[in-house]
């Protein structure tokens, strides 16, 4: 698994005819409320405990592991184009935080999508992927994680693995799906197989708490390309989700 990801990051999601490009290139590390405390296969648990500093920080930083720490300013990379999703090159706009954004409807499925950047405060760069199409689940993953015993683990499979793709999958709780901050999380990463292994001892931990709510239990099983500049500062992704639902 590649857990530790560029810091600058171009997604282009295709969902059926709808799609979306979001960019964002930080100056250094984004902060990370989570900490790792095991690993199994392509998954590891992720965890969080509260923390007071002294003296309090002052906003925007916030405090974790007893230390003062603010999430790093956007940096830009000048004019940026996006092509592959149609007929036209489209320029892709940016926002005042250096945020990049684009949305799209209809037209052709995304062929070879790329993205060109003229460079501002970071190099110019030229970055390419395939296209990415949703895992086909084999079964009722939902029904799956209902029908677990404790500490068992719970296989997902799909019939239609592609080659060098790769997928991401983050579970997270009620606490994190409502503005909070999970006590527990799962994030797994990994060569497309079409198999994910999700460890009982993970989910166990996961379902333990944070579930005072109705609408939550979602997640999302992201199948993505992706290439990156040669210092590994940027990278796009051509990403394709596939949704389940559990409710413990």
């Amino acid at each position: 698994p590649i857990f530790e990801q560029p810091p600058g990051r171009f997604a282009l999601l295709v969902v059926d005819s709808y799609k979306t490009l979001r960019g964002f290139i930080s100056d250094g590390p984004r902060v990370e409320f989570h900490q790792e405390s095991a690993q199994d296969g392509a998954c590891r648990l992720l965890t969080y405990t509260a923390s007071t500093c002294t003296p309090t920080c002052t906003a925007p930083a916030v405090c974790i592991a007893g230390a003062c720490v603010t999430e790093p300013s956007g940096v830009s990379a000048g004019a940026v184009t996006l092509r592959g999703v149609g007929e036209d090159d489209i320029a892709v706009a940016e926002d005042g935080l250096h945020n990049y954004f684009w949305d799209g409807q209809g037209g052709p499925a995304p062929t070879m999508p790329g993205l060109t950047a003229a460079g501002a405060d970071v190099p110019a760069f030229d970055l390419e992927v395939c296209p990415s199409t949703s895992a086909t689940p084999d079964g009722d993953w939902s029904a799956l994680l209902e029908a677990r015993a404790p500490g068992e683990p719970v296989l997902l499979t799909w019939s239609d693995p592609l080659d060098d793709a790769r997928i991401y999958l983050r579970m997270t709780t009620g606490i994190g799906t409502h503005g909070g901050i999970s006590p527990v999380e799962i994030e797994c990463e990994g060569p497309d197989v079409g198999a994910l292994e999700l460890p009982g001892d993970f989910l166990d931990a996961l379902y333990a708490e944070g579930w005072a709510c109705g609408e939550c239990g979602g997640n999302d099983l992201i199948r993505y390309y992706a290439d990156e500049t040669d210092d590994g500062g940027v990278q796009l992704r051509s990403e394709s989700v596939t949704n389940f639902w559990f409710i413990p």
